[in-house]
C-alpha cells in the first residue's frame, strides 16, 4: 500500500464531523414578524436610510472531485430599507474569481424582498432569470442581481454558499460599509495544514474574539494511477477555529485628510504562509520572505530579468545621453531627465512591465514600472548602483511592513547611489525633479528589491517637511495710497501641485485669482512665477501691489491674503487616524509702515502656543515702533499623521490658530 500521507497535489479532503463554528440562536432564513417592521429608526444611526440587521458569515474546507480542497463560504444577511434612499441596497453584487476553466461557483442562492401589506407580510422571491454575470476583469466575475418590489420600509434577505477551488485564499470578512451595521459575525474553521496569518483592521472592538483548536477526522482520497484504484485513508488532524463578532457598527464615511478608507475600513483578512506536510516533512513556503521573493523578482522577465541581459543597444543610447557629463551624478540627472522627458506614463497602478523594456522608449509611453525599470535599466548599464523599489500608492493603502504581500503594493520607483549618497527617483511625473518624489508614494513604507538586502525605506508622510515662507514689505506710495512686494517660495510638494495647477491655466488667471483673495481691492502689478520649469528648485510667485487708503478707520488683517479663515477640522468627532499630506512649516511676516496721517489705534495680542508639547507651535508676534508694524506668524506641525484620540486637541488648536489669524490692526486718521 503507497504510503498514504504522500505530499502530493492530487490530494482530496472529505471533511467528517459537526462544524464546530455553527452558532446556536442564530436566525433563520424567512423568520419574518410584523414587528419587524415597526421601528422607524435604529439606535446604531436614528439618521441612517438604511441599516444592515445582520450579517452572518463562515468560512470552511471541504473534499473537491478535483484532487484538492475547497473553500466553502456560507453568508447569511438581512437588511431594512427605511427609505428610498437607500435602495441601492438591494442591487447586490457576489464576486467570483476564475482563471481559465476553473472557476468559483455559488451552489445555492435564495433572495427575498418582503412587504407589509394590510398588516400581512407578503413575500416576494428573487427570479433565477434576473440574476446575471458581468465580466469585471480577467480574473474576477460579478454575479449580480436585484430583489424585486422594494418599498420604503422593506425587508431583504439574501443567503449563498459559495465554493471556491482556490484552497490558497480565503475572502476577506468586512465587518463595515456604508451602512450602519447592527451585528456582523463571521467563523472560520481552518485545517493546520494551511498556515494563515490573520490580519485585523479597525478601530471597532470585538464583541467576540476567540480561537480555538479542536480534533478533526478527514478522510484524504489518494487518487490511483491509470487503471488503479483511488486508496482511501483516516487522517486525525486538528483545526484552527475563529469566531469574530461586532455589534452596532457605524457606517464609514469620508473624512477630511485621511488617505484612502480602505486603510481603516474593520475587517478581517487572510494571508497563506505555509502548506504544512501531513506526514511532517518539510512544509512548502508560500509567503516567503523580501530575500527569496526579491530573488525571484530579479528572475522575472516581467520585472527584472532584463534590466541586465539582452541591453546592448543601450550603450548608444546613453553615449548620447550622457555627453559632456564628468561625474556620475551628472550622467545619472541627464539619464533621469531623457526618461522622464521622453516617456508619457499610461498608467501610474503597476508593478510589473507590460513588454519588453525597450518598448517603452520606442513607443515613447508605458506604464509606470515599464519607465522606471528602463530607468533603473539604464543606470545599472552606466555603472551607477541601482535598484527598484516597490511601493503602496496612498489611494491603494497600506502595504504591510512585516508582510511579504505582492498584491499590497502597485508602484515601481528607481533608488540609486552615488558616493554613499542615496536618491530615490520617479521618471513617470512629467513635473518631478531629480531626487522628488510624487506625493501619492509617502504613504508608509516602501520595499528595496534587491537579493542581498531587501530593505525598508520610511516614506512616511512625516518623513515630508515641507517649508512655505511668505514675506510681505508694504510702505507710503503717493498721497493716500499704499505700496508693496510680495515673495513667496514654496516647498517640494506644493511647487509641484502648483505646477500642476499652472499647466491647466494661464498664469494672468492664476494671479486674478491671488487678487481675488484680498479682502479689499488692489492693484497687481510685476507678477512673475520662478522656477516654473526648474523642477529641482521651489516655485516662487512674485508681485508688487497697491491699494488706496479711504476710510478714516482702516481694518487690515496683517495676514493678508494668507490667513486660515475656516478650522481644517470641522467635525465634531473623528474614528479615523488624521493624515495629513506632510509636515509643516508655514512662515509669514510683514513689515508696512504705518500710514501717513493715521496711528495704531489697536494691535491683536502677542501669543505662543505648543501642541502636545514638541509636536508643533503656532506662533503670532506683533509689534510696532515709531514708524512701521512688525508682524511674524509661523505654524509648525513636526508630524503629519496623528492619531483619533490626538483629534480634539488638534482641533483645538487649529480653531485657534483660525481665531488669532481673524484678528485685526485698526488704524485710526489723525485729526488735523
Amino acid at each position: 500500500m503507497r504510503k498514504i500521507f504522500k505530499w502530493i497535489i492530487s490530494l482530496v479532503l472529505v471533511f467528517v464531523g459537526g462544524l464546530a463554528i455553527a452558532q446556536q440562536n442564530r436566525p433563520k432564513f424567512g423568520d419574518i414578524k410584523p414587528n419587524d417592521f415597526l421601528p422607524t429608526a435604529y439606535a446604531v444611526d436614528s439618521s441612517a436610510n438604511g441599516v444592515v440587521l445582520f450579517d452572518i458569515g463562515s468560512t470552511e474546507y471541504e473534499g473537491s472531485n478535483n484532487g484538492w480542497f475547497d473553500v466553502v463560504s456560507k453568508r447569511h444577511t438581512r437588511i431594512r430599507l427605511l427609505n428610498r434612499n437607500s435602495f441601492d441596497m438591494a442591487t447586490y453584487s457576489i464576486p467570483l474569481y476564475s482563471s481559465g476553466s476553473v472557476e468559483e461557483r455559488i451552489e445555492s442562492l435564495d433572495a427575498v424582498t418582503y412587504n407589509l401589506e394590510n398588516g400581512k407580510i407578503v413575500t416576494y422571491k428573487l427570479d433565477k432569470n434576473s440574476i446575471f454575470k458581468d465580466r469585471y476583469s480577467k480574473y474576477l466575475i460579478l454575479k449580480k442581481f436585484t430583489l424585486p418590489n422594494l418599498q420604503e420600509g422593506s425587508i431583504i434577505e439574501i443567503k449563498y454558499r459559495l465554493v471556491s477551488p482556490y484552497a490558497r485564499f480565503i475572502t476577506p470578512w468586512v465587518f463595515q460599509g456604508p451602512y450602519p451595521v447592527i451585528r456582523s459575525e463571521y467563523s472560520a474553521r481552518i485545517p493546520t495544514l494551511f498556515d494563515f496569518v490573520v490580519l485585523n483592521q479597525g478601530f471597532i472592538p470585538y464583541q467576540v474574539n476567540t480561537l480555538i483548536s479542536e480534533k478533526a477526522t478527514y478522510n484524504i482520497i489518494v487518487p490511483g494511477a491509470v487503471g488503479e484504484r483511488s486508496e482511501v485513508a483516516r487522517y486525525d488532524g486538528t483545526d484552527k477555529i475563529y469566531n469574530w463578532v461586532m455589534e452596532n457598527i457605524p457606517s464609514i464615511k469620508r473624512e477630511n485628510y485621511i488617505t484612502t478608507l480602505d486603510n481603516y475600513i474593520s475587517k478581517i483578512s487572510f494571508a497563506l504562509a505555509n502548506i504544512n506536510n501531513p506526514n511532517g516533512g518539510p512544509r512548502t513556503e508560500i509567503m516567503g520572505n523580501w530575500n527569496k521573493i526579491s530573488l525571484n523578482l530579479m528572475k522575472d522577465e516581467d520585472f527584472g530579468d532584463g534590466l541586465l541581459k539582452n541591453n546592448g543597444w543601450m550603450k548608444d543610447e546613453l553615449k548620447t545621453v550622457t555627453a559632456g557629463t564628468t561625474t556620475q551624478l551628472e550622467a545619472a540627472k541627464k539619464i533621469f531627465n531623457y526618461v522622464r522627458d521622453n516617456i508619457t506614463c499610461s498608467d501610474h497602478s503597476a508593478k510589473y512591465l507590460s513588454g519588453p523594456i525597450k518598448k517603452a522608449l520606442e513607443t515613447k509611453q508605458g506604464n509606470v514600472a515599464d519607465i522606471n525599470l528602463l530607468l533603473t535599466a539604464l543606470m545599472l548599464k552606466q555603472g551607477i548602483e541601482a535598484h527598484p523599489v516597490l511601493l503602496s500608492t496612498r489611494d491603494h493603502g497600506n502595504a504591510w511592513a512585516d508582510y511579504p504581500m505582492l498584491d499590497k503594493f502597485n508602484y515601481v520607483i528607481t533608488q540609486i547611489k552615488i558616493d554613499d549618497r542615496e536618491y530615490l527617483l520617479d521618471a513617470s511625473e512629467s513635473r518631478i525633479g531629480f531626487g522628488n518624489l510624487p506625493l501619492d508614494c509617502y504613504n508608509g513604507y516602501a520595499r528595496v528589491i534587491n537579493p542581498e538586502m531587501p530593505k525598508l525605506i520610511d516614506l512616511s508622510a512625516d518623513s515630508i517637511k515641507e517649508s512655505k515662507l511668505t514675506t510681505m514689505f508694504i510702505i507710503n506710495g503717493e498721497k493716500g495710497k499704499m505700496e508693496g512686494s510680495c515673495t513667496e517660495s514654496s516647498g517640494n510638494v506644493s511647487s509641484q501641485i502648483l505646477r500642476e495647477k499652472l499647466m491647466k491655466t494661464s498664469i494672468s488667471d492664476f494671479f486674478k485669482e491671488v487678487k481675488k483673495s484680498f479682502s479689499f481691492d488692489m492693484e497687481l502689478k510685476n507678477t512673475t512665477v520662478d522656477s516654473l520649469k526648474n523642477y529641482e528648485q521651489p516655485v516662487v510667485v512674485k508681485y508688487d501691489f497697491s491699494f488706496d487708503l479711504e476710510d478714516d478707520i482702516l481694518y487690515i488683517n496683517p495676514m493678508l491674503a494668507d490667513a486660515y479663515k475656516d478650522n481644517i477640522f470641522n467635525a465634531a468627532e473623528r474614528n479615523f487616524p488624521v493624515e495629513m499630506p506632510y509636515a509643516i512649516n508655514e512662515n509669514f511676516v510683514l513689515r508696512m509702515e504705518i500710514p501717513t496721517g493715521y496711528a495704531v489705534e489697536e494691535l491683536p495680542k502677542s501669543t505662543r502656543v505648543k501642541f502636545n508639547e514638541n509636536e508643533g507651535i503656532f506662533e503670532y508676534i506683533v509689534a510696532k515702533d515709531a514708524t512701521a508694524i512688525q508682524f511674524r506668524s509661523t505654524l509648525k506641525l513636526n508630524k503629519a499623521n496623528f492619531m483619533p484620540e490626538d483629534y480634539e486637541s488638534l482641533r483645538d488648536f487649529f480653531g485657534y490658530v483660525v481665531k488669532k489669524h481673524s484678528e485685526q490692526i485698526v488704524l485710526k486718521k489723525i485729526k488735523s
